[in-house]
C-alpha cells in the first residue's frame, strides 16, 4: 500500500491524489509542564450518520498490546459551530459520534511522562511524541491525508520528525498508516547533516553534552551507515529523500530506541560522554532495520494492525539477524576491538545454547511469543525461563552460525544473503514468507538441499550448529567456563537460604525437586544458608556423582537427590595470528574485515 501511495506522490504531489480535507490534529500545549497534552482532532467531509473513533492498541515496531487508551480523559466532541455532541463508549478503545453537516470535532486530553522509543511524554523541556499513544483516529479515513499543527510555545524549540514540513507549524503525512510510524520530537535540538548517495542522512539530537562529544558521535554514525550500505549494496530510497535519528541522551527520557521507515527513536537517560558505546550500538541495530523489518518485510507483519498485535513467525529473522549485524557492523567500523566483540558473544551464545527452552520451542515459535514478551506485562508468574528465548538472542546465534558455514563450506556470506533478499523482496517491496528465504537461500549456495536442511533444522525444530568447529575455522578457541564444576543454573538464595530465583529444568536443583521460594538447609551434609556458601558446596563436588540436598516446601522438610553434570557453558578465546594458518587468518579478516 505505502510503496504505492509514494509512487503516486512523487508523480501527482499531495493536491491531486487527496481530494477530502485532511483529517487535522492541533495540540494544545498550555498544560504541558504536568504532561498534558489538549488534543483536538477534527474530521471532515463525513457522509456517514455516525463517527468510530479508535485510539490505537499495538505500536510499528513493537508486537504486543499497550492499552494507550488509559492516558485518554476528558474527551468530548462538537460539531462545526461548537455545539457539543453526545459520545457513546462502545469498546475500552472507542467512540461513537453522531456526524452533523459532514464534520467532527473530538478534545481530549492526554497524559504522557515516558518519553522513550514507544510511549510518549510532555514537560517543559519536550514534546516527544510516539503517534500511537497520542493521537486517536478514524477507522474509515484510514486513507486520508494527515496533518500536525504544533505550535510556536518556545522560541528555542525545534520540530525533528520525519513528517513532511509544509510549514513552521504544519506537519502532514500521506495517511495514518505513514502518520502513525512518524515520531515527532519537539524541543531544543542539535543538528548534524551529510549527504549519502544524493540522500540527506541527520541527527536530531537532545542532549545534555558538547557539541565537540556529538560531532565525535556523528563520525561513529557515519561509520556505521557506510558499513551497512556496503553489506546491501545500497541505501534504500527514503520516500522524501531523508533518513533522520532522532535522539534523546539525557535525565528526561527513558531507553528505548525504534525504528520507523525513514527515521528512528533513540532514547537513553545517559551521556554522550558515558555511554557512547552503548548508544551506538543501539543506532547500528536500529539503522539496519531500515532495510530490514521496514522494507525487507514478512507477510505476517502487513498490513501492520493497530488495534491487535500481528502474529508473525519470522522475528528471529527481522530482529535477530539485525542483532547480529548490529555488534559485527560496530567491528567492522573499528569502533569495537576484534577481541571485544568475541568475548561479548559469550553471553547470547551460553543463553541459547543451554536454555530449556529450545526443548519447547524452535525460533519460530519463540517470534509467535512475541506479544506476550516485547513489553507485554503480566500480574501472574511466567516460566520463560524454562519455555522461552529471545527472538532477537535466538536469531542472533542463528545468524552466527549461518554466517560462519557459508563462509566455510560455500565461500559466500550472510552480507551476501541479506543483499540477494534486499534485491528480491525488499527493494521491490514485495513481503516474504519462509518459503521465499528458504529459496534464496538456496539460490545463493547453489545447494537448495542445504537451504531446506537449515530450515527444517535450525527453523521449523530447534537444533544448532556445531559452534565449536565453526569458530575454529576462524582462529577463535571454543572451550568450556568452568571445567570440573557442576551445573546449578546459578540458582539465588537470600539471606536465610530461601530460593529467590526460578529453577531451571536440567540442573541438579530441578532434578531434586526443588522450587522457588523453597529454604535450602543442606547439601552434600553441609549447612546452607547464602548464595555464597551453596557456591563453596558446588564447586566441593566432583562430576558423575549422587548427592542429596535438604530443603523446606511449604514448612515440610524434603529430601532430594541429583547426581552432577558438567557445567555446559562456554567461552572463546580469540587466538593470536601466529598460532594460525594463512588460510584461517584470512577468513576472519575477511569476516571482521579487518585487512
Amino acid at each position: 500500500m505505502l510503496r504505492i501511495l509514494f509512487a503516486l506522490l512523487i508523480l501527482t504531489g499531495f493536491s491531486q491524489i487527496k481530494a477530502q480535507t485532511p483529517v487535522r490534529y492541533s495540540l494544545g500545549l498550555d498544560n504541558i509542564h504536568h504532561h498534558e497534552l489538549r488534543i483536538t482532532a477534527t474530521f471532515s467531509d463525513l457522509t456517514g450518520e455516525t463517527l468510530e473513533i479508535r485510539m490505537p492498541n499495538a505500536s510499528p515496531g513493537r508486537y504486543a498490546a499497550h492499552n494507550f487508551v488509559k492516558n485518554v480523559y476528558e474527551e468530548m466532541a462538537f460539531d462545526a459551530a461548537g455545539n457539543q455532541l453526545p459520545l457513546k463508549r462502545i469498546t475500552p478503545f472507542s467512540w461513537e459520534i453522531p456526524v452533523t453537516e459532514g464534520i467532527v470535532n473530538f478534545a481530549y486530553t492526554l497524559y504522557g511522562n515516558h518519553a522513550d522509543g514507544t510511549y510518549m511524554g510532555i514537560d517543559a523541556k519536550k514534546i516527544h511524541m510516539n503517534m500511537p499513544p497520542t493521537f486517536v483516529y478514524a477507522p474509515e479515513l484510514q486513507d486520508r491525508e494527515i496533518e500536525l499543527i504544533i505550535p510556536a510555545s518556545n522560541p528555542e524549540w525545534e520540530v525533528a520528525t520525519q513528517l513532511i514540513k509544509k510549514n513552521d507549524s504544519t506537519f502532514s503525512a500521506p495517511d495514518y498508516y505513514y502518520f502513525y510510524d512518524s515520531p515527532t520530537l519537539v524541543g531544543e535540538i542539535s543538528w548534524r547533516r551529510w549527504d549519502v548517495e544524493g540522500q540527506t542522512i541527520e541527527i536530531a539530537m537532545m542532549h545534555e553534552g558538547t557539541e565537540a562529544e556529538l560531532d565525535s558521535y556523528t563520525e561513529w554514525v557515519k561509520k556505521v551507515v557506510k558499513k551497512q550500505q556496503e553489506i546491501y549494496g545500497s541505501l534504500p530510497k527514503f520516500d522524501f529523500g531523508k533518513y533522520t535519528f532522532l535522539v534523546a541522551y539525557n535525565p528526561w527520557v527513558d531507553g528505548d530506541a525504534m525504528e520507523h521507515r525513514n527515521s528512528t527513536v533513540c532514547t537513553g537517560t545517559g551521556s554522550l560522554r558515558a555511554n557512547a558505546h552503548q548508544y551506538i550500538s543501539t543506532i547500528a541495530h536500529e539503522f539496519f532495520h531500515a532495510w530490514n523489518i521496514e522494507r525487507i518485510r514478512p507477510a505476517s507483519l502487513e498490513p501492520f494492525d493497530f488495534d491487535v498485535p500481528n502474529l508473525s513467525e519470522a522475528l528471529w529473522f527481522g530482529e535477530g539477524f539485525t542483532s547480529y549485524f548490529e555488534k559485527l557492523v560496530l567491528t567492522r567500523a573499528k569502533i569495537l576491538e576484534p577481541e571485544q566483540y568475541i568475548k561479548g558473544l559469550v553471553g547470547g551464545l551460553n543463553y541459547v545454547l543451554n536454555s530449556p527452552g529450545r526443548s519447547f520451542r524452535g525460533p519460530i515459535e519463540m517470534s509467535h511469543n512475541a506479544p506476550f514478551t516485547d513489553a507485554g506485562t503480566a500480574n501472574d508468574e511466567t516460566n520463560y525461563a524454562n519455555n522461552f528465548i529471545s527472538y532477537y538472542s535466538y536469531g542472533a546465534v542463528l545468524g552466527l552460525g549461518l554466517d560462519l558455514t557459508l563462509r566455510t563450506k560455500y565461500d559466500k556470506t550472510l552480507d551476501e544473503y541479506m543483499r540477494a533478499v534486499w534485491l528480491e523482496f525488499g527493494q521491490t517491496e514485495i513481503p516474504y514468507t519462509m518459503a521465499d528465504l528458504q529459496k534464496v537461500l538456496g539460490e545463493l549456495t547453489r545447494d537448495p538441499g542445504f537451504a531446506a536442511a537449515f530450515f527444517e533444522r535450525q527453523i521449523y525444530d530447534s537444533n544448532l550448529p556445531d559452534f565449536e568447529a565453526l569458530f575454529a575455522e576462524f582462529g577463535i578457541k571454543m572451550s568450556l567456563q568452568n571445567p570440573g564444576s557442576a551445573y546449578f543454573g546459578n540458582p539465588k538464595l537470600d539471606d536465610d537460604g530461601y530460593v529467590q530465583s526460578t529453577i531451571l529444568r536440567g540442573t541438579a536443583f530441578y532434578e531434586a525437586g526443588i522450587e522457588k521460594g523453597d529454604q535450602i538447609l543442606t547439601m552434600n551434609g553441609r549447612e546452607i544458608s547464602t548464595t555464597s556458601d551453596l557456591n563453596r558446596v558446588i564447586n566441593s563436588l566432583e562430576i558423575g556423582k549422587e548427592y542429596t540436598v535438604t530443603y523446606k516446601q511449604f514448612g515440610k522438610e524434603k529430601t532430594g537427590t541429583f547426581t552432577t553434570v558438567q557445567d555446559p557453558r562456554i567461552t572463546l578465546s580469540y587466538l593470536s595470528n601466529d598460532k594460525l594458518k594463512k588460510a584461517v587468518i584470512k577468513r576472519r579478516n575477511r569476516w571482521l574485515h579487518l585487512e
